[in-house]
């Protein structure tokens, strides 16, 4: 069994779901409950067990039972289509998989999870030592890779979240974003759990968002982590600047914050937001806007305590104040490396730095801006969506003849996708037969937008 501090550590009042409050006591009962199970059944050495990890008490109890049980939990998203969940399967060889059924809020195990034997051709390339998270990210060249998060990693997160947003036992945090996700996970599960405070899950049910800024209000909600485009949304919410008037603190990741959106909640609520930066090799947090006197619009921040950033040029030398050059980092908050990846680490992680893919820059009083991705990468609303990949998984399609990814720009969500399409047979049926296929194959999130058909 496991004995990571993450365990050991947990300290919170309540953590709110669906109108119920979930003390410490019941839910380290749950947890215990679901690592005895997922001992007594495990019948493979694989060190992963999979977990499709929906907005739900139920992936909170299941990722700390994976730990305590002494695997690693490999973070997945519930929209995943079977072809990319073979190929993740294939990359990890996961001991058992977690379907958590999100209708409910009891567990039914047998239904829920699926244990599998181990492969035994599968080679383990990478430490895995104080490795307690996987995440999928980086598909520049088609295909996810893990990012290997180590416990230091995601406790150094914690306790600077704590630290820099001033979060206490009177605190109740709530972060609306994809618990798949790191900056989710960090923020939604792992820091209000350690706070002394309490955390309300949300399902993210944006149909129903004055219900959802109804439950902030009614939890009293202090603190909230989530995209641009939700502080646009709220402002559509009647009465918002009442309903958000028990918030202290705004935050904003996942993608930039333009002006449009600051502006807009300002003029609409009367609050700011703080943007911050980050990505899922830096657990995610790399700076933020966290003066006292408030938000810089338009900058990322400053580096977070515990973190140095550095922009460099691609010779290794230091940008002057205000050049653009790419954003490197360094801390206990980077990451171990890709899983089985040797190269692509080594790529990444040069002479103890990170170099994150990203143009940036630094003002005269040190300042950090984002100036656009490096890396062949779409940002849509905090969704990484990676061309290669994208294109790769279309073309399994033997319909298909050519296909090409563009992005469009976007006020609220960043950017948007786009495809170019050339088919064997073009005709309108065609067309519609393939976007039916993608919709069924392909996990929505990353599907495009913008259809063109040659």
């Amino acid at each position: 069994m496991s004995t990571f501090s993450l365990l050991t550590q947990l300290n919170f009042k309540h953590i709110y779901f669906r109108g119920n409050a979930f003390d410490r006591r019941s839910l380290l009962a749950a947890i215990d409950h679901l690592s005895g199970y997922l001992v007594a059944h495990n019948r493979s050495s694989s060190p992963f067990i999979l977990l499709a990890a929906y907005n739900h008490i139920k992936s909170l109890i299941a990722y700390y039972a994976i730990l305590k049980a002494g695997k690693i939990p490999a973070l997945m998203d519930p929209g995943c289509k079977s072809m990319e969940l073979a190929e993740i399967i294939e990359d990890i060889d996961p001991a058992a998989i977690l379907f958590l059924n999100s209708s409910e809020i009891s567990f039914h195990y047998e239904e829920e999870i699926v244990f599998r034997n181990a492969n035994p051709g599968f080679i383990i390339s990478s430490d895995l030592k104080d490795v307690c998270t996987l995440a999928y990210t980086n598909a520049e060249d088609g295909y996810s890779k893990g990012a290997m998060l180590t416990e230091k990693n995601l406790l150094s997160e914690i306790q600077v979240t704590i630290q820099t947003n001033k979060l206490d036992h009177n605190s109740v945090t709530c972060a609306l974003l994809p618990f798949s996700h790191l900056f989710g996970l960090v923020q939604g599960m792992l820091v209000p759990t350690h706070a002394g405070g309490s955390g309300l899950i949300s399902e993210l049910d944006l149909l129903k968002i004055n219900d959802l800024v109804t439950e902030l209000h009614r939890h009293r909600v202090s603190h909230i982590y989530t995209v641009p485009s939700l502080y646009y949304l709220f402002c559509k919410v009647p009465g918002i600047e009442l309903l958000l008037k028990n918030v202290k603190e705004f935050y904003s990741g996942g993608t930039q914050l333009t002006s449009f959106v600051f502006n807009t909640f300002r003029e609409k609520t009367g609050r700011k937001i703080r943007e911050a930066y980050g990505l899922t090799e830096t657990s995610p947090g790399v700076s933020l806007n966290y003066d006292e006197e408030g938000p810089v619009v338009g900058s990322i921040g400053k580096a977070l305590p515990g973190c140095e950033i550095r922009i460099l040029n691609s010779d290794g030398s230091e940008c002057a104040p205000e050049q653009v050059g790419e954003i490197c980092v360094r801390g206990n908050m980077v990451f171990k490396g890709y899983f089985n990846h040797e190269q692509t680490t080594r790529e990444v992680l040069r002479n103890g730095w990170l170099w994150t893919g990203d143009w940036g820059k630094m003002d005269s009083k040190g300042n950090y801006y984002f100036c656009g991705l490096k890396k062949n990468m779409i940002n849509v609303a905090g969704n990484n969506v990676y061309p290669k990949k994208l294109e790769r998984m279309i073309r399994i399609n033997k319909t298909v003849r050519n296909v090409s990814i563009f992005s469009e720009e976007s006020v609220l969500q960043g950017q948007i996708v786009g495809a170019s399409i050339q088919l064997h047979n073009p005709s309108e049926k065609a067309a519609e037969e393939l976007k039916r296929w993608c919709f069924e194959n392909i996990n929505k999130i990353i599907l495009p937008k913008i259809w063109v058909f040659e």
